[in-house]
């Protein structure tokens, strides 16, 4: 009986061996794994035998080919209780196919529900994003705001076009505590840009935009440049350098100011830099000049850096220095800001 069970035992584990013997698992580009046994090999597929049947996989959707964990194991158990030989008692490793793309976790279910959502509700060729937060700003008086700010952008054949519509809801007190006031701005920011050719190089650009701004006493303000831009491309460090000078009118109608038009000459500035696949640094410029009164200059410097926090939100740190001495003499002239941003990208590139 006892030589009787040692060979029903030893049977057991050869048919085991056999079945496990040079199993591969085979991963798939969507994250799925497929056990079995290679049985045919081709240019463009291969052919698996697994416990269900034959399966032909593309190898455009394999990511991996490897030796199955579970077979190695149970071949170098079987090789311990001396019912196999060292050779058995592991697959070996086939190596990954060099020309299968890279494999992909698997998206939650809500992040492939936000795709689709976007993909239904909003137009096609148009990118959005929403982007809010808290901000300090130190003038002569110390603010508090909420800043909201909703940006569109489109492009095609040569054409770009960008606006931006924001409000500041801000909450401003004066340096000796005396007054405590709160104050509102509010505009947008349009841009058009045609490129000349293919190269995308030189453009010429028109920039639009209105505001309203209390804490500077801005009733309405209307600027619009035309511009000739050069672009700098340094593909080695992903960096982007735009410069463009050119023309402008103002309009304002500002407190205790009575003039209400000025010809200017501008210069536009912009970076991208895209640090890596999470991370990128933007900063632009701009600086105008009354051409009939060299003491009034406008100019503002922002700064930014922006992490990619998840597929459907970035968060953002943000800084702005503004200097505006086209105006009254008792108007505000300077403004820092410094501004924690989340933001909410729909479709945007």
């Amino acid at each position: 009986m006892a030589n009787l069970y040692k060979a029903l035992k030893g049977f057991a584990l050869s048919c085991l061996i056999a079945a496990s013997a040079g199993a591969e698992v085979v991963t798939l580009s969507n994250g799925d794994r497929l056990t079995g046994k290679i049985a045919q090999t081709g240019d463009s597929q291969i052919v698996l035998t697994t416990q269900f049947g034959d399966i032909a996989i593309p190898r455009t959707s394999i990511t991996a080919i490897s030796a199955d964990s579970n077979s190695a194991t149970v071949s170098q158990q079987a090789s311990d209780a001396g019912t196999a030989n060292d050779a058995a008692a592991q697959s070996p490793a086939v190596a990954a196919d060099p020309t299968a793309p890279e494999a992909k976790a698997r998206e939650p279910e809500w992040i492939t529900g936000y795709r689709n959502f976007v993909q239904q509700n909003f137009p096609e060729g148009w990118q959005f994003r929403l982007r809010g937060g808290l901000e300090y700003r130190e003038t002569t008086s110390s603010n508090f705001a909420v800043y909201a700010a909703f940006d569109v952008k489109k492009e095609w054949d040569l054409n770009h076009f960008s606006a931006t519509a924001y409000y500041n809801y801000t909450r401003e007190t004066t340096v000796a505590d005396v007054t405590n006031v709160t104050l509102d701005k509010w505009g947008i920011d349009t841009n058009f840009r045609r490129d000349f050719n293919e190269t995308r190089r030189w453009y010429a650009q028109n920039i639009l935009a209105y505001k309203k701004d209390m804490v500077k006493g801005i009733k309405d303000q209307v600027d619009e440049a035309v511009t000739l831009g050069y672009r700098f491309e340094i593909d080695r460090y992903n960096l982007v350098i735009d410069v463009a000078p050119g023309p402008a009118i103002r309009y304002i109608n500002a407190e205790n100011f009575s003039t209400k038009w000025a010809m200017m000459a501008v210069l536009a500035e912009d970076i991208t830099w895209e640090i890596s696949k999470l991370l990128r640094f933007e900063q632009n410029g701009y600086l105008g000049l009354n051409v009939t009164n060299v003491n009034q200059y406008s100019a503002y410097f922002r700064l930014g850096l922006v992490v990619k926090a998840s597929d459907v939100m970035d968060i953002a740190l943000r800084y702005s220095y503004d200097y505006d001495g086209i105006n009254a003499v008792t108007a505000q002239r300077e403004e820092q800001r410094l501004l924690l941003s989340f933001e909410f990208p729909f479709n945007w590139k």
